[in-house]
């Protein structure tokens, strides 16, 4: 039992461990106490004390390496077929992909409290059409997927980023969910153009996101 509590995200173990590993000591415990610490373990992660950094670097990254990916789509004298991706670029639309993903599900989180199950549906579908379309670009690389199965992945996962943000702009986030949704909109318009700015939406969602960590931060040491 004690050891489960090395799951906990180290800030909990810094100020909860030791009476933790304490409690456990004084009686034996059964099979559903190891279910309430795993899922209390998972909740410290989901829940940490000041908003993490994590999804705004992810959306910086991921709007960065999209924009180059678009501007080298949008330059070719003749725009490919849709989904419009060029083999050299499929390696960092791969990575741009897995970055979105985290931020998107990073973005989901915010509201999971108050959304309730409906968020929680919308994250396992973003978890669906986010691998769906990575698997899909790296089968297309390697000539293992056609343009229409991309097409299809891709509009996967932006469907359920969309319902992702449209959920985060229903519980008041206003800023970040409409930037959340006009991203996924614009990428399931058929033109290389929206490309560019789907790259751009995210790359300022990421300055949103760090521009709010940096204003928690800086009133927690106002407090203190």
């Amino acid at each position: 039992m004690k050891r489960l509590v090395a799951l906990y995200p180290r800030w909990w173990r810094r100020r909860y461990g030791d009476e933790m590993r304490a409690l456990l000591e004084l009686a034996p415990r059964g099979p559903g106490d190891r279910v309430d610490l795993l899922r209390g373990a998972l909740d410290a992660w989901l829940h940490p004390p000041r908003p993490s950094h994590v999804p705004a670097v992810a959306a910086l990254l991921g709007g960065g390496l999209w924009t180059i990916v678009a501007a080298g789509v949008v330059a070719q004298p003749v725009p490919p077929d849709w989904p419009g991706y060029l083999v050299d670029v499929i390696p960092l639309a791969l990575v741009s992909v897995v970055c979105l993903f985290v931020s998107v599900v990073g973005i989901g989180l915010r509201a999971a409290d108050a959304a309730g199950r409906s968020m929680g549906l919308a994250i396992g579908l973003a978890g669906i059409g986010y691998l769906g379309w990575a698997v899909a670009l790296g089968g297309t690389a390697g000539a293992a997927f056609d343009g229409a199965a991309l097409a299809a992945a891709q509009a996967a996962a932006m469907v359920a980023t969309a319902a992702i943000g449209a959920i985060v702009l229903r519980n008041g986030d206003d800023l970040v969910g409409l930037l959340v949704l006009g991203a996924a909109v614009s990428m399931l318009i058929p033109w290389a153009a929206m490309w560019l700015l789907f790259g751009a939406i995210w790359t300022a969602i990421g300055i949103v996101l760090g521009a709010e960590r940096g204003r928690s931060a800086g009133a927690r040491r106002g407090i203190a």
